[in-house]
Parts: structure tokens; sequence; C-alpha cells
């Protein structure tokens, strides 16, 4: 039992540390992820684009569509009890109560298996409703690719809930990288081959697969619905993948707490009492989701059939606006075939390449909303003050570490950033004008995470889903009326994100300070990054400014990055914002540590 015994006791030490090791393995992954993701959208941006100067955007709307109704159901499926699974873990590993541990774990199998394979039919069913309200049936097929990945998706959950309840970040990090790596690899793979297959049956034979077309436009649109569909098939076989590590992993190295826990452990509870345990803690985190959710997919329905109307009732706006990217049908359709306008799409395509830079930040902050959700649960549980106000500061300052200086850096440098990750020029000059008011947005959206984790965390699983709703209220009602100002159009959607996240952000942290009765250090959590920030993206500004008259673009933007990574460092360590605890989680991070904290450069 020794080494396995004193790994596990050790571990409960230093809270901070805890948090700061397993957001660093999660980071990692995420970071991983990401750029594997990005690659994916890059990789597919520029294979929609070898086919036509106006493909690339409409591509990208039809794949983002497919997400909409998916990530509603998804949420309901895996919202909820991963949370509860991870919460319920760490408090009763708070409690020495390994047995219920077990238990816990032995109920949520079957129960998760049921609600996958249920929210897979739902899927189904709803999809061929879905494509009707927003007036795009070319998604169906890449929507229906889609749904497996719910059941598998709510497979893998099960085991990430329960790792990470023991703070053990490390199997879901690596079933998020084999996810992301299977999706690049397989997903762009099958797009290309799929879209190269049906533009060339169609000039040799005017068909494709089983179909047969009126225009030229007809067959271009379905051909890329499939190869879409063939994208969204390397995402599916991804998500089986990550789930079968999980299980092997499981089968093989077991569930990580050493046998002498087990004998010292008390009884555990009842299955009927543990599996209302489990339902309580979380059906109101899993509502919380789903409200956020499902308000979501509201506003992407409300926004693009907004676009639509427009298109139908004023396309002179928008091609007074968008012309110069989009052929003549795409505002006003094709009367002779029947073919309707896309520009809504299209437009959608743009907001969500933007959306895919802005997430890069987001993700980064649900890292630390998933690793602070069992540090903060622990010190709540042992009633321990100190421990649990040290808990909060680490999360909130690492967050704003993050999530400050990029939020905006892309804002100043977003029209840079979108023709760097893109060639399209239509997703390049128009997703950058959305990207500039998403940064500043970013911000918001990505701070509410971790602060909702953490309410979660002191048994206040009522209050994100509150929170949530009132966001979604707000913001619907903004992005509406934005929206429809002709001269906004697609800029509206970000907008409404801007005041709804600012609102709930702020309300946040007031429940959480009222209701944890600790008033974590706001100047050293948020205010330093913030001045450190603010001169990070002044010095990205300035040279790329002076810079891109003289070198390619491409250039100019990587050396404006750097600047003001080099800034925003040595602003903080003017500012004296790192503590030793996180300079020593780099590498050679005790020698760093001690030469900053002789140069009094560290808090």
């Amino acid at each position: 039992m020794s080494k396995k015994y004193n790994a596990v006791a050790n571990s409960e030490k230093d809270v901070s540390q805890t948090f700061l090791k397993g957001a660093a393995i999660l980071t990692l992954s995420m970071v991983i992820v990401k750029v594997f993701g990005l690659l994916d959208k890059i990789l597919l941006t520029n294979i929609y684009s070898m086919f036509g100067d106006d493909v690339a955007s409409m591509g990208m709307g039809l794949y983002s569509n497919a997400y909409e109704i998916f990530v509603v159901i998804f949420t309901v499926a895996t919202g909820g009890l991963p949370i509860a699974i991870s919460r319920l873990v760490s408090q009763n590993m708070a409690e020495k109560r390994y047995k219920d541990v077990k238990l816990i774990h032995k109920i949520s199998v079957p129960f998760f298996v049921i609600v996958g394979i249920v929210c897979l039919l739902i899927m189904i069913v709803s999809s061929f409703i879905y494509v009707q309200l927003i007036k795009s049936p070319y998604s169906l097929h890449a929507m229906l690719c889609l749904a497996p990945t719910i059941l598998f998706g709510c497979l893998a959950s099960i085991y990430r809930g329960y790792f990470e309840g023991q703070r053990n970040m490390t199997p879901t990090a690596i079933s998020e990288i084999i996810e992301a790596a299977v999706k690049l690899l397989i997903g762009t793979l099958f797009a290309y081959l799929v879209m190269s297959f049906g533009i060339n049956s169609y000039e040799q034979t005017g068909t494709f697969l089983w179909f047969s077309f009126s225009s030229e436009a007809e067959a271009q649109n379905t051909v890329l619905a499939f190869s879409v569909a063939g994208a969204i098939c390397g995402i599916t076989f991804g998500s089986f993948c990550s789930f079968f590590f999980l299980w092997l992993k499981y089968r093989i190295s077991g569930d990580g707490i050493p046998e002498a826990y087990y004998k010292n452990s008390i009884d555990a509870r009842a299955k009927r009492e543990t599996f209302i345990i489990i339902c309580k803690t979380a059906v109101p985190i899993a509502a919380g989701a789903f409200v956020m959710s499902i308000g979501s997919l509201i506003d992407q329905i409300i926004i693009q059939n907004v676009l639509s109307n427009l298109a139908a009732t004023n396309p002179e706006a928008l091609y007074s606006q968008y012309s110069a990217y989009y052929p003549d049908e795409a505002f006003y359709g094709e009367a002779a075939t029947g073919v309707p306008a896309t520009i809504h799409t299209r437009l959608w395509g743009c907001y969500s390449s933007a959306l895919t830079l802005m997430q890069l930040v987001t993700a980064v902050t649900q890292v630390f909303g998933s690793s602070a959700m069992p540090n903060v649960t622990s010190a709540w549980t042992k009633g321990n003050t100190n421990e649990l106000k040290k808990s909060i500061e680490t999360v909130i300052r690492m967050t704003m570490m993050f999530t400050l200086p990029m939020s905006l850096g892309l804002c100043v440098l977003a029209h840079p950033i979108m023709s760097f990750v893109y060639s399209d020029s239509a997703i390049s000059e128009i997703g950058g004008n959305v990207l500039t008011l998403m940064g500043i947005t970013t911000i918001f959206t990505a701070a509410i995470t971790p602060v909702c984790s953490m309410l979660q965390g002191i048994g206040k699983v009522n209050l994100p889903m509150k929170l949530y709703t009132l966001c979604m209220i707000i913001k619907i009602a903004t992005s509406w009326i934005f929206v429809s100002i002709p001269e906004i159009n697609i800029q509206g959607a970000t907008a409404g994100s801007l005041i709804s996240y600012a609102i709930i952000l702020a309300l946040g942290m007031y429940l959480l300070v009222k209701h944890s009765k600790v008033t974590p250090d706001f100047f050293s959590t948020t205010v330093k990054p913030l001045i450190g920030s603010v001169f990070s993206s002044a010095a990205a500004f300035f040279t790329n400014m002076l810079l891109s008259p003289l070198i390619p673009q491409r250039i100019s933007t990587i050396l404006a990055v750097f600047t003001a990574i080099i800034v925003y460092v040595v602003a903080l360590l003017l500012l004296r914002a790192f503590t030793a605890t996180e300079i020593k989680f780099l590498p050679k991070g005790e020698k760093i540590a001690k030469a900053l904290e002789k140069w009094h450069l560290i808090g």
C-alpha cells in the first residue's frame, strides 16, 4: 500500500498545488485538442476553397449547423452526471467513504447507457425537424452522422467524472487528445474524398450517387452536404476511440484507490439512497447546462431566421455589404430552379469560424472549472475557510491570467489572426469584424464557467441554472434586436453575448462571495492581470501596425503575438502577480522560483 497510499495522502496537503497540477494536465491536453480542432477547420476551409471561392463559408455553415441541436441533446445526456460524479467522488473521498465512491461508479454505468441510447434516438428524430426551422435542408446528413457521438460521449463521461473526482486528470486529457486526433485525420480525409468524388461525378455524368440536378448550384450544395457529413464521421469515430481508451484504462489499471482504503472505510450507503443523491446533485447541474445550450440553440435559430428574413425582405442591404464575397444567387436564390438564398448560412459560417478562435480561450477556463470542482468541494466539506479562500483565489487568478491577455489579443489582432488562420477571404474579413467585438465578449464568457463550477463546489448547485436562465433570456432578446438591424446583421449576435455574460458574471461573483463567505483579493487576482493584458495587447497592436507594411502579414502577426507574450510576462513579474507555487510547475520551476524570489518578482 506504501507508494500509492502516500501519493494519495500527499495529494491532499496543498490544495493550490493539486489544482495547478490538474489544471496543467488538462490545459496542456486542451491546447493540443484545440490546435487539432483549429487545424481541422483550417484544412476543411482550404479543402472547400479548392472547389470554389464561395464554397468554404457555406461548408463551414453546414458544419456548424450540425452541432447546434447536438449540443443541446449532448448537454442533457452528459451535462449533469459527470460533474455530479466528480463532486460526489471528491466529497466522499474527503469524508473517507471509499466504498461509496465505488458504488457511485457502479450505479452510474447502466444509468448513463440508457440515457445515451435515448438521447441518440432523440437526436435522429429532431434532426429532421431542426433543418426545417433554420431553413437549411443541406445540414441533415451531417446531423445524422453526428448522432452516435452522443452515446459514445455518455459512456466516456462515466469514467471522466470518476477519475476527475479523484483529482486524476490524466485519463481525461489522454482521451480528449485521442478523440481530437482521430477527428482531424479521419474527418478531413473523408471530407476531401467525398468532395472530390462528388464534383468529378457531376462534371462527368451530371449525377452524384442517386441524385440528379437541375442546376450547378444544387449539385454543389448536395455534394458539399455529403462532404461535411464525411467530416462529421471523423468526430463520431473519435468519440468511440476516446471511450474505448477510458474503458481499457479502468479495466486494466483499476479505480486508483488503494485496497487498504476500502478495508478501513465504513459501509456504503444503500443503492437507492446513493441513486437519489446522484440525481439530486446531477439534475440541477444538468438543468443549468441544458438551459445554457437550449438558449444558445434558440439564439442560433433566431439569428439564422432573422438573417434569412433579411435576405427575403431586404436583400439589397446584405448585398451592398457582402456582394464582393458571394455570387448573386446567395442573396436572391434561383427562382427558376427553386434553389433558396443561402446568405444566412454563409454568414453563420463566418461567425462560427470566429467562434472557433474564441473557444480556444473558453476551453482553457473550462479546464479550470473541472479542476476547481474537486478542490473547492473538498475544502468546503472539511469546513476549512483558509483552504477554501486559497482555492478560490487560485482559480480566479489563473482564469484571469489566461483569459484577459488572450481576449484582448483577439480583439486588437482580429483581422490579422483570421487572415492567418483562414485562407478564404469572406471568412477572414467578415469573421474578423465579428472577432473584434467577440474578443471583449470572451472575457465574460470564459470567466463564468469556473465561477459556476465553484458555486457547485460549495453546494449551491441550483444557482448556476438560474444564472444561465437569466443569461439566455437577455442574450436572445438583445441578439434579436441587434441582428434585425440590416447594417449590423451578424455582428449583433456578439453584442447580445457581451451584454448577457457581463451581467451574469457580476452576479455570479457576488453570489460566490456571499455563499462561500470568502472575499477574494481582487487586486492580485484580477487587476494585476488586467494591467499586464492592456500593456501586452497595446504592444501587439502597434507591433503589427508598424511591421505589416514592411513584411508579410503572417510574419508580422507572429511577431506581434510573441511581443505581446514577452510584454505580458514582464508586466506580471514587475507587478509580482505570480506566486512561487505557480512558478514551480514550469520546467526548472524550482530554480526559476528561487531566482525570482531573490529579485522580489513573485508574491
